[in-house]
Formats: C-alpha cells, sequence, structure tokens
C-alpha cells in the first residue's frame, strides 16, 4: 500500500512502562523507505502527535516558514519531540512526559491526522470532544458532513 496520508482510527493499550503497540492497520500504510523510526511530539487539545521522518521535517519547515517567529518559537520550545523507533513486537517507548501530558494511562486512540501524521488521543477525551453521543451531535456531523441543507430529511425552513 503506498498512500500518502494515514487512514483510519485503533486503539491499543499501554503498558506500565508507556509501550504501546503500533497498530497493524498503521504499519501496513508505511512503506519500506519510512522505516521503523517516528518522532513523536506534544500535539494541540493535550493529544500527542506521531509523524514519520519525512512528514516531520516538513511540519519543521512550515513551522520554520511562518512569519510570527515568537509563535514559531513558542511551539518548537513546547514539542519535546523523541525519535521512537518500533521494536521487535512492533512497540513505540512514549515518553512518560509526553504520556502525562496528553493523559494516556492504559489506551491510546491513534486518528488519522495530515499525511504520515497520526494524533494520539486518551480515548475519553477525544469521545467527549468528538464522539456522536447525542442527536444534536449527530445532527452536527450530518450537516458538517453533507452541507448545509443536505442531510436526509433536508433543512428546509420554508
Amino acid at each position: 500500500m503506498n498512500l500518502t496520508s494515514f487512514i483510519g482510527q485503533a486503539k491499543t493499550a499501554i503498558d506500565g512502562k508507556g509501550r504501546s503497540s503500533f497498530p497493524r492497520e498503521f504499519r501496513r500504510q508505511l512503506t519500506a523507505s519510512e522505516g521503523d523510526e517516528l518522532v513523536v511530539t506534544r500535539g494541540p487539545d493535550q493529544t500527542l502527535r506521531l509523524f514519520t521522518l519525512s512528514e516531520y521535517e516538513k511540519f519543521m519547515a512550515d513551522l520554520d516558514s511562518r512569519s510570527d517567529r515568537r509563535q514559531a518559537d513558542l511551539v518548537r520550545r513546547g514539542l519535546c519531540p523523541t525519535v521512537v523507533e518500533l521494536d521487535g513486537q512492533n512497540r513505540i517507548l512514549l515518553p512518560k512526559i509526553l504520556l502525562e501530558y496528553a493523559g494516556l494511562k492504559g489506551e491510546v486512540l491513534y486518528v488519522q491526522a495530515s499525511g504520515k501524521t497520526l494524533e494520539l488521543w486518551n480515548p475519553e477525551r477525544f469521545n467527549a470532544k468528538y464522539g456522536l453521543q447525542s442527536d444534536d451531535a449527530i445532527a452536527a456531523f450530518d450537516a458538517a458532513f453533507y452541507g448545509e441543507g443536505l442531510t436526509e430529511g433536508g433543512n428546509d425552513k420554508r
């Protein structure tokens, strides 16, 4: 599979040492040239970001090109980037400081971001923010997905 972006979501356990299995769904989407090394950083909304090396380089180049140097420096200092490598059991070791930042304990939800980048979420936090747990949340999703007035049954206000 030669995709330019990750596709999907997967939930895995985090053991007491901070190791998480890198989901098979995403391993299959990596090319041989992307290797077994990834970069994990802090992300927005108390998440972690997991980049392939090439995606991390693109991210840093984008950060360097921002006109607001002060903002770019703030982001750079807050990232806490760490290179992680898939071990023989396809696990990655997430640094304790990043686990604490993202509130990850017991489980982690891997969610596609842009390109070959994943967001690592506390599953409860993700569900609270994006879960479709009420009729209003489902209606908002449908409206965003289909565009205003295009959901089933329509939003005709005649």
